[in-house]
């Protein structure tokens, strides 16, 4: 049998070696996904967890994600079911959520553009009872999609079909748009870290400035929204002036909310 303090500072160092980001972290994890919580103060690690580490590690050494190993990560207090083909839930898009559940509640209406696994309506559903509306439009995303609807008994419709289109949903108007949508240059595709490249590039990739969804979506939904509604988007940290012209243009007023970090992360359309 093998002691879960040797075991975890053994994955530590090895995790390091292999250039993981926040080796300690990982170790951590990795000895609670396979071994449980108790684990991590002491005692023996069984042979079945034992083993199911040691493939975990090897799995993360060579650059696959922690969250794809796992097949599930927590966002905004709520599991999400992760995996090839979809993108991994971020802190940094939590910001996107709290700036909707402050604003919202129980009668307003939401729509999350390129929504991957839902976290963003999910979570807005289950934290205000809003009616949300997702749209997804590539078949493994979606699949996450309703998968996490299910896991999460939300309340939230989801729609394969491509986020571009502003004529979905006929009639219906909404009190607040959000999407995450793939804001990566050409020159940071090139140069992605070895996690984020297992992730899909229809994602992550926004084009020669990473402005292409915004340059689609923002004008062909702003005529959407109601009246004192708004409109919501995750920016890269460079894009908050060219992001706000977008929104100008299609007649909102923009202003830039940092992240926990200080960085610019995103940007609120008002419909006043």
């Amino acid at each position: 049998m093998v002691k879960s303090q040797e075991k975890l500072k053994s994955i530590a160092s090895t995790l390091a070696s292999a250039g993981v980001f926040d080796p300690a972290f990982e170790a951590r994890e990795i000895i609670r996904e396979y071994a449980g919580s108790a684990a991590l103060i002491g005692g023996e690690l069984s042979g079945s967890a034992l083993a199911a580490i040691d493939a975990a590690v090897s799995r993360r050494i060579a650059g696959e994600p922690l969250q794809y190993i796992f097949g599930k990560w927590e966002f905004y207090g709520y599991p999400f079911y992760v995996g090839e083909g979809v993108l991994i839930p971020r802190p940094e898009t939590e910001l996107l959520a709290d700036i909707a559940v402050q604003r919202l509640d129980r009668g307003s209406t939401v729509l999350d553009l390129c929504s991957g696994t839902g976290c963003i309506p999910i979570s807005i559903a289950l934290k205000t009872g809003a009616k949300c509306y997702a749209v997804e439009m590539y078949d493994a995303a979606f699949g996450y999609l309703t998968r996490n609807i299910a896991l999460n008994n939300a309340v939230v419709t989801a729609v394969q079909a491509d986020a571009r289109d502003g004529t979905l949903f006929p009639g219906v108007t909404f009190d607040a748009i959000l999407s995450n949508p793939p804001y990566l240059t050409d020159a940071e595709m090139l140069s992605l870290q070895r996690e984020v490249s297992h992730e899909p590039e229809t994602a992550l990739a926004g084009g020669s400035d990473g402005l292409d969804f915004y340059r689609a979506i923002i004008p062909a939904w702003a005529g959407r929204l109601k009246s004192g509604g708004f409109m919501a988007v995750e920016i890269g940290e460079t894009q908050a002036a060219a992001v706000s012209e977008i929104m100008r243009d299609a007649g909102l007023l923009p202003e830039t909310v940092k992240d926990y970090s200080g960085l610019d992360r995103v940007v609120i359309g008002e419909n006043r």
